[in-house]
């Protein structure tokens, strides 16, 4: 049985509509598989992965007809390709034989081979959201002295604070480095090029490239900051998220963004407050004109367009701060 086909019969068979046919050819590959083992792996790594392997088993077999002998199975990728998630495995290269780190240590590949996003938690608590097609590969003592991990494709890091091991990610040319923030990393491989978007928090990117001598070749990124990075030029290029969301902080109640005759200044001020990105007025004598508008829940370039045609004005996205320019009301 296919990969596609085990997953589509499986989520058949937790949705309740198996037939008996199915059923008994779940039961039989069930019956048939190996058992697996991990010898690689610490015992808290084994516990830690079991646990979350149960957790996700009661989340997806809750409320079905009957569990067909799920204790019986190996908590590691038994478990894992029961419920068609992910391929856990020492990583390997072209010929097969096993990888090791700089330090000796081997490493793990978690690969999603599923037709969905699947959510990945390493032994530091970080969430990781694995893209389709996309592989993580870390050393088996991650957490212990340090926490890296190289990415293949793209994904979303939710990282867990840690000041003494600052959360490092390797992807193409590109090296994120951070303490404890939320933000995606994507390998383009038919463009070339690596990005890093930030939600949440602050990172460090810079390029890991042995052309670029240049120090300066790096950012610091806040929410909805992004850079690309191109393996042709060798430039990092900082820019904005297509899609900026609201910079929340727990200490801060934000503005509200319905405006009466507000000078756009004081408008400009309280996007900055929201979105954390900074606003340009080009020209000195559009800061006082009027802004009557409701922006509430518009993305922040439709509130951009909003404003300057309201008062025949034109905005311009120059790396990661937006420019303003007109001649005035």
């Amino acid at each position: 049985m296919r990969m596609e086909e085990f997953n589509r019969l499986l989520k058949r068979y937790l949705q309740g509509q198996a037939t008996e046919e199915e059923e008994k050819l779940l039961e039989e590959w069930h019956k048939n598989q190996p058992e697996v083992s991990f010898p690689e792996m610490s015992d808290i790594d084994k516990r830690a992965l079991q646990q979350r392997v149960w957790i996700k088993i009661r989340s997806k077999v809750w409320g079905t007809k009957r569990v067909w002998g799920l204790a019986a199975i190996s908590a590691g990728v038994a478990a894992s390709l029961l419920l068609g998630v992910l391929w856990l495995r020492p990583s390997r290269n072209q010929d097969g034989e096993q990888t090791a780190a700089a330090s000796g240590q081997k490493r793990f590949e978690i690969r999603n081979t599923t037709g969905s996003d699947q959510e990945v938690m390493l032994s530091d608590s970080t969430i990781v959201m694995l893209k389709q097609n996309s592989h993580l590969v870390y050393e088996n003592n991650f957490n212990q002295d340090k926490r890296e991990v190289f990415l293949h494709g793209e994904a979303f890091f939710q990282v867990k604070r840690d000041e003494m091991k600052p959360f490092i990610v390797y992807a193409g040319s590109l090296i994120t480095e951070v303490l404890g923030t939320s933000f995606r990393v994507k390998e383009n491989k038919d463009s070339n090029t690596t990005e890093v978007s930030v939600s949440s928090g602050k990172v460090s990117v810079y390029a890991n490239d042995p052309q670029v001598k240049s120090k300066k070749n790096g950012f610091i990124l806040t929410a909805n900051q992004q850079v690309s990075y191109s393996r042709e030029t060798h430039y990092i290029t900082p820019g904005i998220v297509e899609e900026p969301v609201a910079h929340m902080k727990c200490d801060v109640q934000l503005p509200s963004l319905d405006f009466r005759s507000v000078p756009l200044q004081e408008v400009l001020h309280a996007l900055t407050q929201y979105y954390g990105i900074e606003f340009v007025i080009a020209d000195p004598r559009v800061k006082e004109c009027g802004i009557s508008a409701d922006l509430t829940g518009l993305s922040m370039f439709t509130q951009l367009e909003l404003i300057c045609k309201s008062i025949d004005a034109t905005y311009e996205r120059r790396g990661t701060v937006v420019f303003i320019s007109g001649e005035g009301c």
